[in-house]
């Protein structure tokens, strides 16, 4: 008797945990739900890499030829081509074009081949053919940029969250620290004492890649900072909306984009008042596919 309550409830035990997996495979389905548009993707920039002038929310992928392929089914919404419909006006995204994804995504495919954008489409089918890749608009070197919008949501959607993960074993790289208050900086590192007062916190953080060109120094996907124990911001780069002509990052604890960064580039996280004694700054960088790097400095305020 005692024997078969046992196995019962190792049966029990087993089915739980078949339907945990089940679930964990579905969400994992879902969330992996496309196709990548080119072969062999190399990314020259990733969600909220800082381009001349503008911020990328979508993925740059570095190509210099080869067939750009719909990511899923869907309808081609809208197609532009430089060669066959010329406007008389530049077009920051030069030829492309926009298909319609199940779940309200609409997916943009950017800097296309002037001349090869199938604008003859109406349904499309995973793999679809709409263009070759190019170099058309406003971009720093060949390839594509692809852009995903929810519609439901009215937010850009990093596309690294709902394509296939890349082979990656590199950790984003933390460049520096520095504690800003007005002209007065101090790099961590460098500074042993500071005086005490408040500060803002910048990093200046690039994500490693093997294309050939970037657009700007790649962004990372999670900023952890924290501050003797405590967690002063936690920036995750998920999805961008605009609102009032201004863009914002994250969906949780947004940040304006023009207060996320410095003049040159690097990341403003958090302000803090620092008071006399001795503080542990943490800091962790985590990119798409768990790649991570973490950096801890001690400074004694005077």
């Amino acid at each position: 008797m005692r024997a078969a309550t046992s196995r019962r409830s190792g049966e029990k035990r087993l089915g739980a945990w078949l339907v945990v997996a089940g679930l964990l495979c579905g969400a994992l389905g879902a969330l992996w739900a496309m196709d990548w548009p080119v072969e062999s993707p190399k990314l020259a920039a990733t969600f909220g890499t800082p381009a001349a002038g503008r911020v990328v929310t979508g993925v740059a992928i570095a190509a210099s030829n080869g067939l750009v392929r719909s990511i899923d089914d869907g309808e081609l919404a809208f197609a532009f081509d430089e060669a066959t419909t010329p406007s008389g006006l530049p077009s920051t995204l030069g030829s492309f074009a926009v298909v319609e994804h199940p779940n309200d995504m609409a997916a943009v495919y950017a800097h296309l081949l002037p001349g090869s954008v199938s604008d003859y489409l109406t349904t499309v089918k995973r793999g679809t053919i709409l263009g070759s890749v190019g170099a058309s608009g406003w971009t720093e070197g060949p390839g594509l940029l692809l852009e995903i919008f929810d519609r439901r949501k009215s937010n850009w959607v990093n596309p690294l969250l709902l394509l296939p993960a890349l082979p990656d074993g590199n950790a984003p790289a933390i460049r520096s620290v520095t504690l800003m208050n007005g002209e007065k900086s101090y790099a961590l590192g460098e500074a042993k004492s500071v005086p005490q007062g408040t500060y803002e916190i910048a990093a200046d953080i690039t994500d490693a890649t093997d294309a050939p060109w970037t657009a700007g120094p790649l962004a990372p996907y999670v900023i952890r900072l924290s501050v003797d124990g405590t967690e002063l911001s936690r920036e995750v780069f998920d999805v961008a909306f605009g609102k009032r002509g201004r863009l914002s990052l994250f969906s949780s604890s947004p940040r304006l984009l023009s207060e996320l960064r410095t003049e040159d580039g690097r990341y403003l996280l958090s302000e803090h008042l620092f008071t006399r004694g001795r503080s542990i700054i943490e800091l962790s960088v985590e990119d798409i596919a768990g790649n991570r790097r973490d950096m801890t400095w001690a400074v004694s305020i005077q």
